[in-house]
């Protein structure tokens, strides 16, 4: 008889973003297909700690700032154990993808890579012999992942979001346009446009105004460049609120701009498009090309006249701006929830063998990091240098809670 799936996450972090917003999203998944699943993270912040709470899903952190990588990894594989899962999924980055070099052979083992300028391509082939399957958040990563690793098992794994309680966007038929970005705020994410946006926008002699709704390294640039505008209302800067009341601010909104350098898979797109606001993204080997589509959105060249040309369409064509609405908000409902999501993280676990009825889990014995430099795994190698670490660690100052 097959042991009914259980599903352990591994990341290296939890912090503010769309690797966390995933991490809760596909864990909230399991949880509506009666999939127990828990969470195990190799540090200590979690940014929703609030939201796995209110939702019932078990995060276990780690202490980073006293604790040593390999005690960590030791903890974290102890409470793995006791979990008993039949699937581990690595999210973000080397440390997690270690600790599946210490799982059982009759666990399925599962990466997730998210963008490969976060994940280096060299990530997968490093740990090729320790994963049996590889998820990508959109279909173009799938052949950057094949190229340096032709033998993984890749599939792309569509994102997916929880169906609001938060009813969609009122229709606007006639008031001043309102716009919004939200989410972080770096040079990638294509911040540096939305002054020459609005500033196209304004030599069009639309009313509108325009949100940049998170934080980041950006924020005191985009504060000394819109600084006329922030005066006078038509931008607005603010910081982030508790994700509670995130979606009620986004359905005040009627369009959401996305101006990234490159994206996986953005959540903030299937966010905003669940709650009917029309996407104008710039298009981009992403999530963008696949849900975006004429009869939802726009995908434009990235150029701020492309973005202002076709919002003033949007302002002058009220009907066509509440059609696209409509279908935004339809596109998500009908493909793009947490529960389709996890259907087909199951889906493709299963596809990779039947979860078994008995794991023997194997005595846990530390290994050199594969990806550290070769003197640091020497060190490793001998626990050269570790009671030293240690003792460094706990030298350090409590953190305050």
């Amino acid at each position: 008889m097959n042991a009914r799936p259980k599903i352990a996450i591994v990341t290296g972090g939890l912090p503010f973003g769309g690797s966390t917003s995933f991490v809760l999203q596909l864990a909230c998944g399991f949880r509506a297909l009666n999939v127990p699943c828990a969470v195990f993270c190799l540090t200590h912040n979690n940014a929703f700690a609030a939201e796995f709470a209110a939702a019932g899903i078990p995060v276990h952190v780690s202490d980073e700032d006293r604790v040593i990588f390999e005690d960590r990894l030791t903890g974290l594989y102890k409470m793995i154990v006791e979990f008993n899962p039949t699937a581990v999924i690595a999210n973000i980055g080397t440390d997690a993808y270690e600790m599946l070099r210490y799982m059982s052979s009759g666990v399925a083992r599962v990466g997730v890579v998210h963008d490969l300028a976060m994940e280096p391509a060299g990530l997968i082939p490093a740990y090729e012999d320790v994963l049996d399957g590889v998820a990508v958040v959109n279909n173009s990563l799938v052949e950057e992942v094949l190229r340096p690793a032709p033998k993984v098992n890749c599939r792309y794994l569509a994102h997916g979001i929880p169906v609001s309680t938060v009813p969609p966007r009122d229709a606007n038929p006639a008031g001043p346009l309102k716009i919004i970005y939200f989410g972080r705020l770096y040079p990638t994410k294509g911040t540096r446009l939305f002054p020459e946006i609005i500033d196209e926008l304004q030599r069009r002699k639309m009313p509108f105004r325009f949100t940049i709704h998170g934080e980041g390294p950006e924020e005191s640039y985009l504060r000394r460049e819109l600084a006329n505008h922030l005066a006078s209302g038509v931008a607005v800067l603010s910081s982030n609120v508790p994700r509670a009341e995130l979606y009620p601010l986004i359905r005040q909104h009627d369009v959401f701009i996305m101006a990234s350098d490159h994206e996986g898979g953005p959540l903030t797109l299937l966010e905003a498009m669940s709650l009917g606001l029309v996407p104008v993204c710039n298009d981009i080997p992403c999530l963008v090309q696949e849900v975006v589509n004429s009869k939802n959105g726009f995908r434009v060249s990235r150029k701020a006249e492309a973005f202002a040309e076709v919002i003033a369409l949007l302002n002058q064509d009220r009907p066509l701006l509440e059609r696209l609405s409509g279908e935004a908000q339809k596109t998500i409902g009908d493909t793009y929830t947490i529960e389709a999501m996890a259907k087909r993280y199951l889906d493709f676990i299963t596809s990779l063998g039947s979860p078994q009825s008995s794991i023997v889990w194997p005595s846990f014995h530390l290994k050199p990091i594969r990806c550290a430099s070769p003197t640091f795994q020497f060190l490793q190698r001998f626990g050269i240098l570790r009671p030293v670490r240690r003792m460094l660690k706990s030298l350090k100052p409590t953190r305050s809670r």
